[in-house]
């Protein structure tokens, strides 16, 4: 079964939920012969993966419409394989485009299985079905599926295949120490790290609002609010967020676009994600895929996706009181935050993992 992965260039850097998410399903993929767009020059993804140079830049968070004609182009024109299997978040402009690609191979006598996994929800669930044109639609938490299937979409479409990533590999002393150097931060000093939107939705206001809380309790803590510059909102939205914490001090940092997350992940001590709005991320963000490898404790929003991750603490979105509680509780250590954290890297290995989501999608390609 040779199969087009349909998605952004899957070339660096590897900060993008979407597109990583491609790497590590075609990666692992034993049955099926994947085939990825990327862009001339980028260095082979390996393995068994083999690459088309569809794209004509690296590209960015949203391609440009010369970038999606190339796409719509080759769909069109090119070899179409046995399968196709979009990776993108539902959008009027993609959707059709698939819709024109996929008829047009259609009248040609092409029946190969087009599979469309929604990469992040869209803004609003009304009409969504008219989005959705894969003859299997794979939701990425049962979540999400519930919200389709309200919205009207048929539930013999749907398939739930949660999101995966690449365990990363855990840091030694010296490169721990570099990190807190660079934020300026004791040695000694506990990390809790929000690595999240600052302009969607309340995640990054509860967790600045619950900073005084936590370090009132534990004033050797320093807590980081990683906020990727993404929108013209977001420099906005940091600004807020720096003058509601201003008495704070030194003890809460921004840091904007982070070189190497996996390492301030590793030197973390908790992830705060209490995010009640994962509009244009997976619905399990990677970095939170991430953490639960690394048996770091989680405290994550209810009644969303995040719910998947049954390990975590969740808190009521937000909640800055109960989430600085959990805070503290989970810098305090103890047999049961061993329990939760040990329990994390096993629902990693069980739910999370490429190896486990590329059988699920092997299995799909093949059977529907």
């Amino acid at each position: 079964m040779r199969v087009l992965f349909v998605s952004k260039p899957v070339v660096p850097p590897w900060n993008d939920g979407s597109k990583n998410l491609v790497r590590d399903l075609a990666m692992h993929l034993v049955r099926a012969e994947p085939t990825v767009m990327v862009s001339p020059g980028s260095s082979p993804i390996g393995g068994r993966v083999r690459e088309e140079p569809v794209y004509g830049e690296r590209g960015s968070f949203a391609p440009t419409l010369m970038a999606n004609s190339r796409v719509l182009a080759r769909l069109m024109l090119g070899d179409p394989l046995d399968a196709w299997h979009f990776v993108f978040a539902p959008n009027r402009a993609s959707s059709s485009a698939a819709w024109l690609a996929k008829a047009s191979q259609r009248r040609r006598g092409w029946r190969g299985r087009v599979v469309q996994t929604i990469a992040s929800v869209p803004r609003s669930f009304r009409g969504v079905s008219s989005l959705l044109f894969g003859d299997v639609v794979v939701a990425q938490s049962e979540h999400t599926r519930g919200r389709l299937l309200g919205a009207g979409v048929s539930a013999a479409q749907l398939r739930v295949i949660s999101p995966c990533a690449s365990a990363p590999m855990a840091c030694g002393q010296v490169e721990i120490d570099a990190v807190k150097a660079a934020l300026g931060a004791p040695k000694n000093s506990p990390i809790v790290l929000y690595p999240g939107d600052a302009e969607i939705g309340t995640g990054a206001r509860t967790v600045a609002e619950a900073a005084a809380g936590l370090l009132a309790k534990i004033p050797e803590a320093t807590v980081v609010l990683a906020c990727r510059m993404k929108t013209a909102r977001a420099a906005v939205a940091v600004q807020e967020l720096k003058h509601l914490v201003g008495d704070l001090g030194d003890r809460v940092r921004f840091v904007g676009d982070v070189p190497n997350m996996h390492a301030l992940l590793c030197a973390s001590s908790v992830i705060a994600m209490p995010a009640d709005d994962l509009y244009g991320k997976v619905d399990v963000p990677l970095v939170v895929i991430e953490a639960l490898a690394l048996g770091k404790p989680l405290v994550l929003a209810r009644y969303g996706p995040l719910e998947s991750v049954q390990t975590a603490r969740f808190i009521d979105p937000g909640d800055s009181a109960m989430l600085a509680q959990e805070l503290v509780r989970a810098l305090g250590g103890g047999a049961e935050l061993k329990s939760e954290t040990e329990g994390g890297v096993r629902l990693y290995s069980e739910r999370f993992s490429p190896a486990v989501a590329a059988r699920a999608y092997d299995d799909l390609y093949e059977t529907g």
